[in-house]
């Protein structure tokens, strides 16, 4: 099970259960990720289904099978389309990294390192996916799973990283944008709202707004209606929690409100998605 969404990729890492890094296999524990940003290098792989990759403003129409490297500090949100979305995401700690001389705020890590390089990186991945797959038949699996991780980061740090330039200092804009998805992920439950935003940060409401369609690519109210989603969603499959106290305890005002945020996302109502979990719909891939 995934950790509670505002302690997930926001500057904080923490490695899962028998790894050193944290790993999400999206085939039982993630399908759509909201916006979000954390310092570390993540590297996400779905070899059955194309997705939507929101970085840093951007949308990019990846097919499938594509290889998604994620920058630190970069503001980014993913959304597998299709019903096979089995894939699986490395994340690799600042302070992990750190441990090997490798300074992620100072390091660029590039999106391909062509053809042969990126076919063995595939490998690699798929073959770690594979080990979860089958762990049943192995029951030291994450002895081979761990020395492959430090394979995987031995073959990007060869092959991916940017040996030319250094990578730039984060800008005002782009920090005031991860410091205000950072305050949202942990506020979320409460009564949100864009002036109080606006008040926290001292920054009018047209910039905020501004500022989140230019690093998200949607609205502030989009974005907090997203991770009140995504974080109801988990309660949906992995508690026995009340529809209602889920979409109270998720800072909707009401069940109603919740209903109709939650149809109009996931194309069902909450209870149907429960009693028969269906694929999520984003809004910019419809």
């Amino acid at each position: 099970m995934p950790p509670v969404f505002n302690e997930y990729g926001y500057e904080v890492i923490t490695p899962s259960e028998g790894y050193p890094i944290m790993v999400y296999f999206h085939e039982t524990e993630v399908s759509h990720v909201a916006a979000h940003w954390h310092r570390g290098l993540e590297i996400v792989n779905y070899p059955d289904c194309s997705c939507v990759l929101i970085y840093n403003g951007i949308r990019v129409d990846l097919p499938a099978d594509a290889l998604i490297v994620v920058n630190s500090g970069h503001i980014h949100s993913l959304n597998p389309n299709g019903t096979r979305d089995r894939g699986v995401s490395l994340i690799f700690p600042a302070d992990f990294l750190l441990q090997y001389g490798i300074d992620t705020d100072r390091i660029l890590f590039h999106f391909t390192a062509g053809e042969e390089n990126d076919a063995e990186l595939r490998r690699m991945l798929h073959s770690f996916s594979s080990l979860y797959a089958n762990r049943e038949r192995d029951p030291f699996y994450s002895l081979r799973c761990n020395s492959m991780i430090f394979s995987i980061l031995h073959h990007l740090m060869t092959h991916y990283q940017d040996r030319n330039t250094g990578k730039t200092a984060v800008l005002r804009h782009e920090k005031l944008c991860q410091d205000i998805i950072l305050y949202i992920a942990r506020h979320y439950p409460e009564d949100l709202t864009l002036e109080r935003v606006s008040r926290k940060f001292r920054l009018s409401e047209g910039y905020i707004c501004r500022l989140f369609r230019s690093h998200l690519g949607y609205s502030f109210k989009e974005h907090l209606t997203d991770v009140r989603l995504q974080t109801a969603v988990t309660q949906i499959l992995n508690t026995n929690k009340t529809l209602l106290a889920i979409a109270l305890d998720c800072g909707f005002p009401d069940y109603r409100a919740f209903v109709r945020c939650f149809q109009k996302a996931y194309g069902v109502k909450p209870k149907e998605y429960r009693n028969r979990p269906t694929k999520f719909l984003p809004r910019f891939s419809e």
